[in-house]
């Protein structure tokens, strides 16, 4: 079997109307642009992917990863899909740091493709899968209406939310305290500030947290400060104990390393997205694990393809806290029209297909949906 083509399709959605009034620290425009990856062989087989853009936060859009896949198309047309590893370092040969979200959606299509033509899911390709299902935490929008937000959420099962924050002390400690005061303590906030507190900020809020009646035992801290400073972090870490999360700090299996070698996070959030692919994500999965650092295979702006590539490592893994598998939902359209990761009562699901499990795709075009299905 041999890769005879490489496509991309720009995708562009709409987030829903709550969440073009968020007040999260990191601009993020009305519509999320994405790039579906098709790769095709001579047998017919056809793979599909998702590169996932954060301008905001990783300064790649559409328009480079559309780019990056006509400059690594070259080196992959004519070569076997199967053999993933190899593609993954060539593509590392041609662009050793850059053009992440091209190299994951890549990453992603070749599984799909792999696990259909073996008959088997993609999980099977990572060592099969542990859990039948697995909890996915939500990301309400900071806005004034969170707590109606998440109480609506919860009456559909989910337990972990991702709330961003906004930057601004006042705000976010008066966000932090209405959600603590309001939610059940068996429903855990991880408050994602998304780089957007300084070091004595992050401790200012922290210690007045910490300084309410009831500890909040329901609470994480997530990537507070700025994503280059695993010190700061570590220095963070040591004076509270509200558990800390590093999250875009993790771009390479470098930056993992540090992270562990210094003590900056009680958990790490492990991106197939932002990481470069599948693989490269599963490898610093095993580094946590052996480090006995707590993960959880998460998400990053990203449509229902790529969440469904989040949910088959995350099923295949062995003791993730949680996922995040739920991104497609704050947007008003679904590109997955059939097949791919279901969320029932707060947790995620896959079917027992083979490769993603995605039957059928849906695209906009002049007002009308379009169907692609292989």
């Amino acid at each position: 079997m041999k890769i005879i083509g490489i496509t991309g399709k720009v995708v562009e959605v709409a987030y829903k109307p709550e969440y073009k009034q968020d007040r999260r620290f990191y601009p993020k425009p009305s519509e999320q642009a994405n790039v579906i990856v098709e790769i095709a062989t001579d047998e017919g087989l056809v793979g599909w992917g998702e590169a996932a853009h954060s301008p905001g936060i990783y300064g790649e859009n559409a328009a480079q990863t559309m780019a990056a896949l006509d400059y690594f198309r070259p080196f992959l047309v004519g070569r076997d899909p199967l053999q993933i590893t190899a593609l993954n370092m060539e593509l590392d040969r041609m662009s050793p740091i850059g053009n992440v979200a091209a190299k994951a959606g890549i990453d992603v299509a070749l599984h799909d493709v792999v696990g259909k033509a073996l008959g088997v899911p993609v999980y099977q390709l990572l060592g099969g899968r542990v859990h039948e299902r697995l909890i996915t935490h939500i990301s309400p929008a900071t806005y004034e209406g969170t707590v109606a937000q998440i109480e609506r959420l919860v009456g559909q099962g989910y337990r972990i939310f991702k709330q961003k924050g906004s930057g601004d002390t006042e705000y976010d400690l008066a966000l932090i305290h209405s959600l603590l005061d309001q939610v059940s303590p068996d429903v855990t906030i991880s408050i994602d500030v998304n780089q957007g507190w300084s070091t004595l900020q992050a401790l200012r809020i922290i210690e007045e947290i910490e300084r309410r009646p009831t500890f909040p035992t329901n609470l994480i801290i997530e990537q507070p400060t700025r994503a280059a400073d695993f010190k700061g972090q570590a220095y963070i870490r040591e004076r509270t104990q509200i558990p800390l999360m590093a999250d875009d700090a993790i771009r390479t299996v470098d930056d993992l390393e540090k992270i562990i070698e210094l003590g900056a996070a009680d958990i790490v959030s492990l991106k197939i997205s932002r990481v470069g692919g599948i693989q490269k994500c599963q490898q610093m999965i095993h580094m946590a694990e052996a480090a006995n650092v707590s993960y959880i295979v998460d998400e990053i702006n990203e449509m229902r393809v790529a969440n469904t590539a989040v949910a088959h490592l995350a099923l295949a893994s062995r003791k993730p806290l949680y996922t995040g598998t739920a991104c497609w939902t704050s947007l008003e359209w679904d590109v997955v029209k059939s097949g791919g990761v279901q969320l029932v009562d707060g947790h995620a699901t896959l079917p027992d297909a083979p490769g993603l499990g995605i039957e059928a795709l849906q695209f906009p075009a002049e007002g009308q949906e379009s169907d692609a299905t292989r």
